[in-house]
């Protein structure tokens, strides 16, 4: 008798992503039998000031990055982007030719090398850590290292990297603001507290972080974490995990590999174990 694989039939899974990169993700839920909520916790924007994205792409010309780290797929976009608006596409290109990039997991990779661009490396585990680890095993220490990313990231990578030894300069490619819709923040607390959301994955600490800061205008500390002590919370990598924990939040499932899709069928699996109500911490 074949056993049939995990799904999320009839679970409502919110999914708290940028409006415009929350459509595949929620039609793996539908596919897997789901009813995906999407709830945006942020939206990109180019930065005003490109300067600092002139210099970089000169940089790279000259051949001052060793390593150039893609953290997403958002920063891939907004470089090309940028670079085509400051008339420098061919110059962007030539310099990626001269260092050797790293991608943080697949997605990323794709994105790259849809837009021609080589991929040296994805690190085993799709996280910071990963990657300073697969840097380490092939030579870190006194190399520079490029990151393009979002302002106000995570310094975690950074601060490993230059504890390894190092040199690191990170160029914001794009910024990270909250949507604020209030209808939208009022049915989806009316949703958590009457108990219709089954589980909420979070993909990032900083969807975390923005997340606490839209229903928090509404819910006390106390009356939140009571509100989100029923679904399953989802935390796609140890650093989402440690954000959750350290604002008082139970973490229930965290997937090996560190994608969307993995967190999915981790929490679709969960389901299946647990089917008798209260769910416990991992």
């Amino acid at each position: 008798m074949v056993q049939k694989a995990p799904n999320l039939k009839g679970k409502v899974i919110a999914i708290t992503r940028a409006e415009g990169q929350a459509e595949e993700t929620a039609s793996l839920i539908e596919r897997m039998g789901g009813k995906p909520y999407i709830i945006p916790t942020m939206e990109f924007k180019m930065p005003e000031d490109l300067s600092q994205i002139r210099d970089f792409i000169e940089d790279l010309q000259h051949g001052k990055a060793d390593y150039t780290v893609f953290m997403s797929v958002n920063a891939v976009r907004f470089l090309l982007k940028e670079a085509e608006v400051l008339g420098l596409t061919r110059h962007l290109y030539s310099g990626l030719g001269k260092t050797r990039i790293i991608a943080v997991g697949p997605r990323t990779a794709e994105e790259l090398m849809r837009h021609n661009i080589h991929v040296d490396l994805i690190p085993e585990k799709y996280s910071s850590n990963g990657v300073a680890q697969a840097l380490v095993e092939i030579g870190l220490r006194g190399k520079s290292v490029f990151i393009p990313r979002a302002k106000g990231a995570s310094p975690t990578l950074r601060e490993k990297l230059e504890s390894l030894g190092a040199r690191v300069r990170e160029i914001h490619v794009y910024e990270q603001q909250i949507p604020i819709n209030y209808e939208k923040t009022k049915a989806l607390i009316e949703h958590l507290t009457s108990g219709r959301i089954d589980a909420i994955v979070f993909g990032s600490s900083q969807s975390v972080k923005n997340f606490l800061q839209l229903i928090g205008t509404s819910l006390n500390l106390s009356t939140l974490r009571e509100t989100l002590n029923r679904p399953l919370i989802v935390a796609i990598g140890p650093e989402t995990a440690k954000t959750l924990r350290d604002n008082g939040l139970k973490v229930d499932v965290i997937p090996e590999v560190y994608t969307f899709q993995e967190a999915l069928a981790a929490l679709a699996r969960h389901f299946k174990q647990n089917r008798s109500e209260g769910y416990a911490v991992v």
